[in-house]
């Protein structure tokens, strides 16, 4: 079938039902126990303390592994070990007992979470306090979504990738009158959903594979990974990051602090922004124009790090100078192992700050040292007991940080990150932009706001708990609105906003079209890899450098573990030996794994890349605009190809059914999460009796407006 044939196709098979939304001036009201009136929000009750779940687990060789519980879902088990390795498996390799096991396991890690009647509490909350608002706006929630809106919406904000045609269908023919709430909670306990938080945070965190001049940061990627498979709270998770020690070829959490190791006050203003929504950039230089914050306060707030060093240049120096000695050994890899060992996060006995040469505010003279101090948003917050932090060892300082960062008596910490986490569902935060939140009178609803701060605390910072309750709201639930003109008037969320696919969501999306849920099945750990650079502790030798080049050289060239390791730490077609679970589909020189498993971020040539994966630079980086080389890429390139090839899942899933009725449905039901309108049908029928294919008719969905949106 011609290009030309193929376009005419996409025009005419596929409406997109958002393009007149603005017109449906009609929208039903709410439902009648959603009252327009102010509400007072009840307590949520606090999820139980978890422990954590070990065992020693079984595999019918008579192997053993002490390690965690993480998940459970259909033929996989993950677990993680003490030192904070996660294995991804088919359950079939243990005994049937650690298989009950595992099943009893699931079972108590969802009793641990909120009861049903908490989440639906404290979404119709999030739901009363919304409609109020509106109502003193003179508007009203759109209309429900209709079913295929909702699932492909929670299927791509929970588990980032479509529904196959079979998930589709499944939930679709279901008449269980609280099936939603039950999707919502298949899916945020299933693999996908740690894969599509990887990539979520992965943006916000500035997650790369290489840092400064090319050091490999693959273990931060497995540390992240770890914790968020064994859905470690986001306190929990950013406490360690800030507090973290030693190198990082040997503990993958001091992967956040040590990206900016050489530029440490640029470091203290990321660190702000990331986690509290406070942009205190322009103050590292001078007084705030636009806020508050001092150049002053800037410092102040860096001397808690000011200990703090992240590169030994006496071990690059050692290892160096030994390596001089010896004119054979390949001086790349004495330079690459030199700084793997030289990048660590140690604090010593001085705070060594002090305030640049040019400073020119009457509070200080240029180089006087800084006493540390933290910042406080009004004159009641400096009240709070989080604020009792001790300054008076330096070594310390650090971690003192740390408690008040992320404490749930942090006047920005909670609101930041269920700020953040509302956006990540409905398009736009509460408060805008997400990483300025100073003014907290200047969100959408104040009020809504506030509620999510106290739901993010009473979850304990649990994030999947806090989206549950997001996901049962009716505000979710909603149809979605066009993208609003902020310049004119704050969104009050009518509705979740029409939002084009990430480009993760893009790529796994069209990942499963051609393998179906066996992506889901497939993990990417590059950690030990890197881990072999290490040097052991004591005096820098001539044969240690030589012994660590060589354990790198066989990490990386294939040998090394059983099953065979990376031809390369960087290269997509060479990580495919590199999977835990299941081993990635490689089509039209394309790795068909999540983009979560794939290199962070991907080359610049690769589809994240040019659909707007960020460069990790600076936190949420990522862009969706539109661009002619994506055209291209789906029209005429591998991509493409691929979605149309007769090996897709989703084509061999629409020929198996006989009818040409059934297979336009099947199509459609895996491209877009609905069955085919009657018009929609007729037209199909009649291009497949013409001549056109299967394959050509999915190439054709996956071309359309409505595969590449969110509504």
């Amino acid at each position: 079938m011609t290009l030309f044939s193929r376009l005419v196709l996409v025009s005419c098979f596929v409406w997109a039902p958002w393009a007149d939304a603005a017109d449906k001036k009609t929208a039903k009201k709410a439902e009648a126990v959603i009252k327009a009136a102010p509400v007072a929000t009840r307590p949520v009750a606090a999820i139980a303390d978890r422990s954590a779940i070990w065992h020693t687990w079984t595999d019918k060789e008579g192997r053993k592994v002490e390690a965690q519980f993480c998940g459970l879902s259909g033929e996989f088990i993950t677990i993680q070990t003490r030192d904070g390795r996660t294995f991804h498996f088919k359950t079939d390799i243990l005994v049937p007992e650690d298989v009950v096991f595992a099943k009893q396991c699931l079972d108590r890690s969802r009793t641990n979470s909120f009861s049903r009647e908490i989440i639906a509490s404290a979404a119709a909350d999030v739901d009363k306090l919304v409609v109020a608002t509106l109502a003193a706006n003179q508007q009203t929630l759109n209309a429900p979504a209709t079913d295929e809106e909702f699932l492909r919406r929670l299927y791509l904000d929970a588990v980032g990738r479509i529904p196959t045609a079979k998930e589709a269908d499944a939930f679709l023919t279901s008449a269980a009158p609280d099936k939603r709430a039950k999707l919502i909670d298949e899916l945020v306990f299933s693999p996908g959903y740690s894969m599509q938080m990887f990539n979520w945070m992965a943006d916000l965190l500035r997650v790369k594979d290489t840092f400064g001049k090319g050091i490999p940061a693959f273990t931060f990627e497995d540390w992240l990974k770890a914790r968020l498979a064994a859905n470690t709270p986001w306190d929990k998770m950013v406490f360690e990051m800030v507090t973290a020690d030693g190198r990082l070829c040997d503990n993958g959490a001091t992967g956040f602090m040590l990206f900016d190791a050489e530029m440490p006050l640029d470091g203290v203003s990321n660190l702000m922004t990331t986690f509290l929504g406070t942009n205190m950039a322009c103050a590292q230089c001078h007084d705030h124009p636009l806020a508050d914050w001092t150049q002053k306060d800037f410092y102040q707030m860096a001397a808690f790090f000011g200990a703090t060093d992240g590169k030994d240049e006496g071990v690059l120096r050692e290892i160096n100078r030994v390596a001089k000695a010896d004119s054979a050994v390949n001086k790349a890899s004495v330079r690459k192992i030199a700084e793997m060992n030289a990048f660590r996060l140690n604090d010593g006995g001085k705070q060594s700050l002090t305030l640049p040469k040019d400073y020119k505010y009457k509070d200080g003279k240029p180089g006087d040292p800084v006493a540390p101090s933290l910042i406080a948003w009004s004159k009641a917050d400096k009240s709070l007991p989080a604020y009792n932090v001790s300054t008076k060892n330096p070594a310390q300082l650090r971690d003192e940080f740390a408690r008040w960062l992320t404490s749930a008596q942090n006047p920005r910490f909670a609101t930041n990150i269920a700020n953040r986490v509302w956006k990540k569902a409905f398009g736009l935060g509460v408060i805008e932009p997400v990483n300025d939140i100073d003014d907290l009178t200047q969100a959408s609803s104040p009020e809504l706001l506030a509620h999510l701060t106290f739901v993010m605390k009473a979850a304990k910072f649990d994030l999947r708990e806090v989206q549950r309750v997001i996901y049962n709201s009716k505000t979710y639930q909603a149809s979605a609105s066009p993208t609003p003109d902020l310049g004119k008037a704050k969104y009050l969320f009518n509705g979740p906003i029409v939002r084009r696919l990430t480009a993760e969501q893009a790529w796994d999306s069209l990942v499963v079209t051609a393998v179906g849920t066996y992506a889901d099945n497939v993990l990417l750990r590059r950690g030990d890899d890197i881990k072999v650079m290490a040097l052991p502790a004591g005096k820098v030798t001539m044969a240690e450098v030589r012994n660590a080049i060589d354990r790198t050289k066989k990490a990386f060239a294939g040998s090394g573990k059983a099953g065979g390791k990376k031809a390369s730490g960087g290269s997509t077609m060479g990580l495919a030996n590199g999977y835990e679970g299941d081993k990635p589909v490689s089509r039209f020189s394309l790795l068909l794994a999540r983009a979560s498993e794939l290199p962070q971020p991907s080359a610049e040539t690769h589809f994240l890349r040019l659909w707007g994966q960020g460069d990790r630079l600076l936190a949420d980086s990522a862009t969706n605009d539109g661009s002619v080389p994506q055209v291209l890429q789906m029209m005429n390139g591998a991509v493409g190809r691929l979605v149309s090839d007769t090996r897709a899942e989703a084509v061999m899933a629409a020929e198996a059914v006989k009818t040409p009725e059934a297979q336009v449905r099947s199509l459609y039901l895996s491209f877009l999460a609905r069955r085919p309108t009657p018009t929609e049908l007729t037209a199909a029928k009649a291009s497949l009796e013409g001549g056109l294919a299967l394959t050509d008719l999915a190439w054709v969905l996956a071309n359309t407006r409505e595969f590449l949106f969110i509504r």
